[in-house]
């Protein structure tokens, strides 16, 4: 059996229904038995599939996720252990930084900020998606952002590319200007002081 899964000539290899009819393969084999659990509420399955927003169930929430210590220390690049499993980009794809300012309020900022370079602003739940109108080399830029709450008066704002080109991504990010907006404590990626 193992001969036949492993056969390199595609026409003598073994095939899933040939395995399954397999004796070896049947000896002290159980199959799965599910429970019927008729409680289940599959609209926002549903809505994923059918890719509507008219049957997903929504959550409302009044502030931004909070993030806890562990994971605020994973997000920090001097704790990071990605590089131990593959090779550091020279440019990321992901950005960070804390502010002061309340959620709504980075929220707003950020928005006012990305609409007048060019950019449409979807947002919901403190997690936006910032489109661009230009198509550049590797497609239009994308990214999303998301606001998370470390503490009552500090937040942890995470800006990712989503789509389109990495160094399209800086420059918007470098164009955005935050720190002349809210009161950025520090880049977490530099770990550089940016404003008061």
């Amino acid at each position: 059996m193992t001969c036949a899964w492993a056969e390199s000539r595609k026409r003598r290899r073994i095939t899933i229904p040939e395995i399954l009819k397999d004796e070896w393969f049947k000896k002290d084999y159980k199959p799965p038995h599910f429970e019927k659990d008729d409680d289940v509420n599959l609209d926002d399955i549903d809505a994923i599939f059918n890719g509507s927003d008219d049957h997903l169930v929504t959550e409302s929430k009044e502030k931004p996720a909070s993030v806890n210590a562990f994971e605020l220390i994973s997000r920090s690049k001097s704790f990071n252990l990605e590089n131990l499993f593959e090779k550091q980009a020279l440019v990321k794809k992901e950005t960070q930084f804390t502010s002061r300012s309340p959620a709504n309020e980075i929220i707003s900022k950020i928005e006012e900020t990305a609409r007048p370079l060019g950019f449409s602003v979807q947002k919901k739940n403190y997690k936006m998606k910032l489109q661009g109108d230009r198509t550049g080399r590797k497609g239009q830029l994308a990214v999303a952002t998301e606001v998370f709450e470390v503490a009552p008066s500090l937040h942890l704002v995470e800006l990712r590319k989503t789509g389109g080109d990495t160094l399209e991504f800086h420059k918007a990010h470098s164009s955005l200007n935050f720190s002349n907006n809210l009161d950025i404590l520090r880049n977490l990626n530099s770990h550089l002081l940016i404003g008061p």
